[in-house]
């Protein structure tokens, strides 16, 4: 295979692109299985979230989440095009993508959420309309929150740099000293500042409703399941998106429809998460599922063509291709992460030696996950890997298992209900098959 060939395909398996519902790479998983009755992910997601929100009277919320890249955004994209269209939602969608506005590496607050959210909703229908947003967006609610915080700060004789106030939301995400002076400054006027934020939706979703005919604004503030925090402030990191999402829900609530992305570690600790699942490639007797495979086949084949897999895997190509799958425990990014080390080696058709070895790369960021865990929690994945469930012992393990859960060492799936899993990699850790054994 020459340069040129293994730079298209190798890029064609970017992991962290998310899809648009027209790219030729997209695969509607939630109709795999639908013939069988048992559907990859359990549910036809992108239905189930559409019936909620345009069956609904009141302003829906909801809080969603899933192992990163697990393909939530791709599927968020899919659901953003029949919200908009006038024949099924007929709702103004804006979808936000948290990055722009969190730094994801520290704690979160109420202030940083619902201003990024207010200031992406204007923006997008000022756009809408082709209006200069610089300039629109330095008016109207910024422009009262901006005056209020600086008055607020100078008289604190602490200086107030930002010179538009439609600047504001986007400056909070780099500037730890302005985040913390402003969220010091809402939080003794949190109610003045709650109301203004959610009078300003509830004029902005009428104007949608009057200038495009809209029946309302949906939200979906996509992302923040990536909130992961750092070594050392991990677990502060996860507490304070715990206060946001359970302890100030209802501030979270909005007038208009709001789907809200959060860390899996917090479906354990609140409940009516939502939580999109791995394709499900094994049953819960470890046995291959068909269509579980034949969907994270298609992953595979809408980026690289037959002719060229075979030149990469060689003549037994498909077989090799299930075992990769197989692997990954159905986990897309991590598909197309081993695809890409296959794509990269010198020499195709890939040799087993050359094909273990990349097996093995991935299991071993595994192993650094779960080895740093206390002894008996051993004996804890092994329950988990016997009964699927998450046994009894979760606070003793809590900030273990949350770690476990936010880096996909524990995989979730669904058939009627949900189960867990470990990954593929976990079950091969020499002290995880010993604590396997000795519970049989």
């Amino acid at each position: 295979m020459d340069l040129k060939t293994k730079k298209k395909y190798y890029n064609l398996c970017y992991p962290y692109e998310s899809l648009k519902p027209d790219d030729k790479r997209n695969v509607d998983l939630d109709t795999f299985g639908e013939e069988s009755g048992t559907l990859v992910r359990g549910i036809n997601w992108v239905e189930m979230l559409l019936t909620e929100i345009t069956l609904s009277d009141k302003p829906v919320y909801k809080l969603f989440t899933g192992h990163g890249g697990s393909g939530k955004t791709t599927e968020f994209n899919r659901l953003v095009k029949r919200l908009y269209d006038p024949k099924e939602g007929n709702l103004f969608p804006v979808l936000i993508d948290s990055k722009k506005f969190i730094n994801l590496e520290e704690p979160i607050d109420v202030p940083d959420i619902i201003a990024s959210i207010v200031y992406s909703t204007e923006k997008a229908i000022i756009q809408k309309k082709g209006g200069d947003t610089e300039k629109a967006l330095d008016e109207g609610y910024f422009k009262r929150l901006w005056n209020f915080l600086n008055t607020e700060l100078k008289a604190n004789k602490i200086e107030f740099n930002i010179p538009l106030a439609g600047k504001l939301a986007l400056e909070m995400k780099d500037s730890d000293k302005l985040r913390g002076h402003i969220r010091t400054v809402v939080a003794s006027n949190f109610s003045k500042f709650i109301k203004e934020a959610k009078e300003s939706l509830e004029v902005l979703n009428e104007n949608v409703k009057k200038e495009f005919n809209r029946d309302g604004i949906i939200i979906i503030f996509d992302s923040l399941e990536k909130l992961m925090g750092t070594t050392d402030n991990w677990k502060k990191v996860l507490e304070s998106a715990e206060r946001v999402f359970r302890v100030n829900a209802l501030h979270m609530r909005l007038p208009v429809h709001v789907l809200y992305t959060v860390p899996p570690a917090l479906s354990t600790r609140i409940t009516d998460i939502d939580f999109m699942p791995m394709i499900q490639v094994r049953d819960r007797n470890m046995n291959p599922n068909d269509p579980g495979l034949a969907a994270a086949r298609e992953l595979i084949f809408k980026r690289i063509p037959e002719d060229i897999l075979k030149e990469m895997f060689g003549h037994n190509h498909l077989n090799r291709i299930d075992d990769l799958i197989l692997c990954s425990g159905g986990y897309p990014r991590e598909i197309l992460e081993i695809l890409r080390k296959v794509i990269a080696e010198k020499k195709h058709p890939l040799s087993d030696r050359a094909f273990k070895r990349i097996i093995a790369g991935r299991a071993n960021q595994y192993s650094m996950v779960v080895t740093a865990v206390s002894g008996d929690m051993f004996n804890w994945l092994a329950k988990v890997a016997k009964t699927k469930r998450l046994p009894s012992g979760y606070d003793i393990h809590r900030e273990e298992i949350d770690r476990m859960l936010n880096q996909h060492a524990i995989l979730i799936y669904q058939n009627d209900d949900f189960w867990y899993d470990l990954h593929p990699a976990v079950y091969q850790i020499p002290d995880v098959e010993e604590a396997i054994q000795n519970l049989t």
